[in-house]
């Protein structure tokens, strides 16, 4: 669903003919929300396999 966000909008509400400006700010938000969804992700997988490990690998000890 689209921002309903309407301040960043031209007055006239005409989105093919924004200016270069208002469009960066408008795509400014996209990589940062995308990078702190990556590294949520990459920290709950890496908190995830560090959980296995304590609770399954070291428990066995030594394999031989």
């Amino acid at each position: 669903m689209p921002s309903t966000d309407d301040s960043l909008l031209p007055p006239d509400g005409d989105l093919d003919n924004l200016d270069d400006a208002a469009l960066e700010s408008r795509l400014s938000e996209v990589p940062r929300g995308a990078l702190a969804l990556s590294g949520l992700t990459v920290g709950l997988l890496l908190l995830a396999w560090l959980l296995i490990y304590a609770f399954v690998f070291l428990p066995r000890g030594m394999v031989s």
